[in-house]
Order: structure tokens, then sequence, then C-alpha cells
């Protein structure tokens, strides 16, 4: 699927294993709790999956590589405008003590510098377009990924005798390997992705102390300038609070604070948070309900023999899988089937 992938995240690291053989080393997880001479060992092993296992290995690291590519520079970006507007705001604070002479040159640098990288990370990205490169990638990739497991499905029993054992581990692993694997991909994804766009994410409460404490400072200096009677606890925490320069001060720790929370949606925005979040949910209750409606009717039609019920099972769950990162199968060929 998409980003697992993302738009935040990768597909390929469900459970800890590296990224490079992540879906080989799930289908290697279920074989090892089968005897040696289990019949899917054989299917695994052939030609025709071997293929789709390499193919999809390669695709997925193509993918990785622009999802890298795309979230570096993005992010280098992005810290360089944050960094430039916290440098700008300790110019609006009365500090300028501080920033006399050599000081105050540095920190003119300083912005001239997170201005350049900041222009010279859009630049690479218009010029680059990693994000194309990665939504390329990721659908070829995810595209692999049903081949295998199609190509395992339509691999015929080596005995006559095997055939309704091979059914039952072929639906065994497709449940492991594949449609639990990324359910508890989407699980984990969702809730990431909902922490970090949720209101609470450490960033934009960094952002809200400091409107607090800008809000803190303004009022104390109201509350003084108007001179309004307070109880003599109260009015000596005012008194604390108002600083010279007061307005300053206030504009200062506003401008951080609408630096720091620009940071926070702009990030949120380019890894689509919220969007993935609910995307991820959504696909996974799609899933769960599948699972909950036509597994049981599955593992007796291939107990008595019928494998057409899994190739169906495995279609439904497919084209689900395909909807979550529609984005990314614009490439496919209309006539592929899902898987």
């Amino acid at each position: 699927m998409g980003v697992k992938r993302g738009m935040v995240q990768n597909r390929s690291s469900g459970s800890g294993t590296t990224n490079k053989n992540y879906q080989r080393a799930a289908i290697e997880k279920y074989l090892g709790g089968l005897p040696t001479d289990a019949p899917i060992r054989s299917v695994v092993a052939s030609p025709g999956v071997s293929t789709q296992l390499d193919a999809y290995e390669a695709a997925d690291a193509h993918a990785l590589a622009a999802q890298t590519r795309y979230r570096a520079w993005g992010q280098r970006g992005l810290r360089a405008t944050t960094f430039g507007i916290l440098i700008g705001a300790l110019l609006l604070l009365p500090l300028d003590h501080w920033f006399a002479g050599t000081p105050g040159t540095v920190v003119g640098g300083l912005q001239t510098l997170a201005l350049v990288i900041t222009f010279g990370a859009t630049l690479l990205i218009m010029w680059l377009k990693p994000l194309d490169q990665w939504m390329l990638h990721r659908a070829e990739a995810e595209q692999h990924r049903g081949k295998i497991f199609a190509a395992i499905l339509n691999s015929a029993s080596p005995t006559s005798a095997a055939a309704t054992t091979l059914a039952t581990q072929k639906l065994d692993l497709l449940m492991a390997a594949h449609i639990n694997d990324q359910l508890d991909y989407l699980d984990k994804r969702t809730h990431e992705h909902k922490k970090v766009a949720s209101n609470f994410s450490p960033v934009r409460l960094l952002g809200y102390v400091l409107i607090v404490c800008a809000a803190v400072l303004g009022l104390a200096a109201l509350i003084n300038g108007l001179g309004i009677a307070l109880p003599a606890g109260l009015k000596r925490l005012v008194d604390v609070l108002v600083l010279p320069d007061a307005n300053r001060w206030q504009l200062g720790i506003t401008t951080m604070a609408s630096g720091v929370l620009a940071h926070a949606t702009a990030h949120t925005l380019m890894e689509e948070d919220e969007r993935k979040a609910a995307l991820f949910a959504v696909t996974a209750k799609k899933l769960r309900r599948l699972i909950g409606r036509d597994l049981p009717k599955v593992r007796l039609a291939v107990a008595n023999g019928h494998e057409t019920t899994l190739q169906k099972f495995f279609a439904d769950a497919r084209s689900i899988l395909e909807q979550e990162h529609a984005v990314w199968s614009f490439i496919r060929p209309s006539d592929d089937a899902p898987g």
C-alpha cells in the first residue's frame, strides 16, 4: 500500500524487520512454523514466486529512496524556514544590547543562510519531483506485492493428495504474511498519524505555551497600565510580569509561537497525517469486515477443495488495499485485476 509507505511512511516496515527484505521475511516467518515437507514450501521456492519477490524488493527500494529524498529536502526547507522565523523573532525582542556589533552580523548571516536553504530545497523539489517519483515506485511495488501472493495462490499442488493441505496453507500464508500483516501496519500508522496531527503534539504544545506566555505578559502590562486594583498577592505577580518594552516582548514571543505552529502544520501537511490517519482507519475497518464476513466460509470451502472462494477472497482483500493507495494506482494497466 502507499504511504506505509505514508506519503509519511513506508509500507515495508511492519514489525522491525529491515525494509530490504521485509515481505520475504514475513513469508519465511510463517513457513518457519511448518514441517519441512509442507507443500507450500515448494510453491514459495518456485521461480515464479521468487521472481515476484525480487521484483517487489527492487521496486520497494526505489520507492523508499524516493520517499527519503522527498522527506529530506522537504524537512530541510521547512526547518530552515522555521529557523529563520525564530532568529527574526529574537531581533524583535528588546535585547538590542545582545545583538550589537558582531552578534548582530552573525544573526543576519544565519537568517540569510536559512533563506538560501529554503529557496534551494524548494527549487530541488520542483526540479527533481521526488514526490512524483515516490508515488510512481510505490505503485509499482504494491502491484508486485499483490503479484507475489497471486503467484502463490495460482500455483498447482505438487501432488494431488496434497491439494487440500496446500490450499489451507495458502490461505494461512495469505492471512499471516499479507492481510494480517497489513492490518497491523494500518493500526500502527493510524495511531502514529493521529498523534502527530493532533492539537497535542509536542511541537504544537510548545507553540501554545509561547502564545500563553505572550498573552500573560500582555495582560499584565494592560492591567498595570490601566491601574486596575487587584488583591495584594495578584498585584505582586503582575508587577513581576510587567517588563520594560512589554509590547516588544509580546511581539517577539508571538512571532516565535507563529513560527512553531506553522512548522507543525506544514510538517503534518507534508506527511498528510490527517488524511492518512482517516484513510488507514477506514481501510482497516473494511478489511476486518471482510475477514469477519468471509473468512469462515473461505476456510470451510478450502477444506472441501474449493479454491475459487480463496481466489475471490484474495481479490476482495486486494481491492480494499488498492483503494487505500489509489493515488499510486493510476499507473496500473486498466486490465490488471486486483493482485
